[in-house]
């Protein structure tokens, strides 16, 4: 049989000798790869937040810690990362219909809250310390200073990224990696689901 004539084989667009990405088209690299950091980060928050649950039950005592913190700084941080967040996914739709000046506007607010968060919580640590609250001062306080600390290093991750995309929207660079936006939504959504889960146990299971 001859086959010098055998038909071309067709490749769907991007696979093949040429090709180089194969997934759905709208998972692209930088999703997968903001997705595979979120995925990471689940797994440290979703072991600490266990071993935490776990040793409350075991230390009943730790109510009484916990009526140490002071909950109206929590509760007002919970407030700020809301609102910081909805005006991040304001700054993504902007983004997407090309309004320059509210992606200017939502990323600074967005940025001003981040800041005002960690403010919040310097003003809290500092009054734990005035307690003589530390953390090496037990159990309870281990975990608190652990885990808020983490979180509060997450949040200022989030803002180096967010003062880098204003930085490019000042200066009108910002069209060729625009997409960053919602990737970076991505992840200042990630943080504040982490609060979400940290505020109550932390605070209002005493």
């Amino acid at each position: 049989m001859d086959t010098s004539h055998s038909e071309a084989v067709v490749y769907p667009p991007g696979e093949g000798p040429t090709g180089h990405y194969s997934g759905p088209s709208d998972l692209t690299t930088g999703r997968l790869g903001v997705w595979a950091l979120i995925a990471s980060e689940i797994v440290l928050f979703a072991g600490l937040l266990g071993s935490f649950i776990l040793m409350r039950m075991i230390h009943p005592e730790w109510a009484e810690k916990a009526r140490e913190l002071n909950l109206y700084a929590g509760t007002l941080n919970s407030l700020v990362l809301l609102i910081s967040n909805f005006f991040m996914m304001k700054a993504s739709s902007a983004v997407a219909d090309h309004r320059e000046d509210d992606v200017k506007k939502f990323l600074s607010l967005t940025i001003l809250l981040g800041f005002f968060f960690l403010l919040v919580k310097a003003y809290e640590y500092s009054g734990e310390f005035k307690h003589g609250n530390f953390p090496s001062s037990g159990g309870f306080w281990s975990f608190y200073f652990l885990m808020t600390g983490i979180h509060a290093t997450h949040i200022l991750g989030g803002l180096v990224a967010l003062g880098i995309l204003l930085n490019r929207a000042f200066h009108g660079t910002l069209e060729s990696t625009k997409g960053r936006v919602a990737l970076t939504g991505l992840y200042w959504s990630f943080v504040e689901v982490v609060w979400i889960f940290l505020f109550p146990l932390l605070y209002l299971l005493a």
